[in-house]
């Protein structure tokens, strides 16, 4: 009843200036509240699009950093079948040099001897 009573009594001049003063500092509190959410939105924004950039930056530099492993490792293999295509090559020459010095020495007089003469001794010195 006190309550009702209270209500019932006219508002003075004071009250409604406070009440007003009331709302315009509750709206301002609103609206810094509302600028305030908007910078740090945008500061996040910031940050997410400075990291992304970052991230390009290095996935970038990573890709070219494995392109660049990846010819060198190409070369060195190709540097290593030409390697052993030159071994294989000097193998063979030796292999095939070998095989006409035995021939050779088979087509000498007295081919199944043991010893060193003369024609042997020339046949060895050709073979160097």
């Amino acid at each position: 009843m006190a309550l009702a009573s209270f209500l019932a009594r006219p508002i003075s001049k004071a009250a409604l200036v406070a009440l007003g003063v009331a709302g315009l500092v509750a709206i301002g509190g609103l609206g810094a509240w509302c600028a305030v959410a908007t910078v740090h939105n945008m500061v996040e924004d910031a940050a997410a699009a400075a990291k992304a950039e970052r991230d390009a930056h290095w996935r970038a530099e990573i890709a070219e950093a494995n392109a660049k492993a990846a010819r060198a490792e190409a070369e060195q293999a190709r540097a290593a079948m030409a390697a052993e295509a030159s071994i294989k090559s000097a193998e063979k020459g030796r292999e095939d040099a070998l095989k006409e010095l035995e021939k050779q020495n088979a087509a000498l007089a007295d081919g199944d001897r043991r010893g060193l003469g003369r024609a042997r001794v020339r046949l060895l010195n050709k073979a160097r």
